[in-house]
């Protein structure tokens, strides 16, 4: 656990399975390093995103997972699967892409989404009792048509998944209102979103956005959603798919970053945390 976060235990967990606090008091410094060392350049070529692959098999490392590369055709995807200490609960699976447009060095499309990942795999480290897995997956080429998520999902069957949550751009909070957009939930994942919402402190909106990662998994039945900035409500990035979508653009809204953070670590943890 990072040095100042405080743990704390639902009243009816078991003896010793404790959940990290959201609020660790390095969480901020800890997703503005991630985009700015993983956008300090575009991640569209090959020989980009294969350094790409390496640093964020480090940072996984670094936390204490075994991420591994898993190739198809025109790239790779890296995952990490955390295992159930527990139970024998779905597989979750987390995903953001790490690939960003040609040109664009992509701080908030996508390495808002990366670093929420990222600091969702550190509250599971620090999540002594798992009832199912966590599949950590870091997508490659997704702006170039889905390549990297589709052929994740074509390694799983929908009826060993419990869930599928996808984040892309979560760094843009102009007007001030930390308001999220929630892709195509199912009638579920809505309700597990806005409880963790409630407890987070953000309004949600639902929208029928597709056209990301999370469509993947929809296609193949599978129950996603995805996590987004108010890209329908217009409160979103200009410098979308452009040269000016720098770390620089996007630091006035660490704090949403952070928010988008702890949202999903909510909603992560109490899929799978007794």
């Amino acid at each position: 656990m990072p040095d100042g976060a405080t743990s704390d235990a639902r009243p009816d967990a078991p003896p010793g399975c404790t959940r990290p606090s959201l609020d660790a008091p390095d969480l901020k410094i800890y997703v503005q390093d991630v985009v700015a060392q993983l956008a300090t350049a575009p991640r569209s070529l090959e020989t980009q995103r294969s350094a790409a692959r390496t640093w964020l098999s480090n940072k996984l490392t670094a936390i204490g997972w075994q991420p591994q590369l898993q190739q198809y055709s025109t790239g790779a995807n890296v995952v990490a699967t955390v295992p159930a200490t527990m139970g024998t609960g779905k597989l979750i699976v987390l995903g953001a892409h790490f690939d960003s447009y040609p040109g664009s060095p992509g701080a908030n499309d996508n390495a808002s989404g990366v670093a929420v990942v990222l600091a969702v795999a550190r509250y599971l480290k620090d999540t002594p009792c798992r009832t199912a897995p966590v599949a950590l997956v870091l997508f490659d080429e997704e702006e170039s048509g889905l390549f990297g998520s589709r052929a994740y999902a074509q390694t799983l069957s929908a009826s060993n998944v419990g869930a599928v949550h996808t984040i892309d751009q979560v760094a843009w909070d102009q007007d001030g209102d930390r308001r999220f957009e929630l892709e195509l939930p199912t009638t579920t994942l809505q309700a597990e979103w806005t409880a963790a919402a409630n407890v987070i402190g953000v309004p949600i909106r639902v929208t029928s956005t597709s056209g990301t990662d999370h469509e993947s998994f929809r296609d193949l039945g599978f129950a996603a959603v995805g996590l987004t900035e108010e890209y329908v409500g217009g409160d979103t990035s200009p410098w979308r798919h452009t040269s000016s979508d720098t770390p620089a653009s996007i630091e006035p809204y660490l704090d949403y970053l952070v928010l988008a953070s702890k949202l999903t670590g909510q909603v992560i943890l109490d899929e799978v945390s007794p």
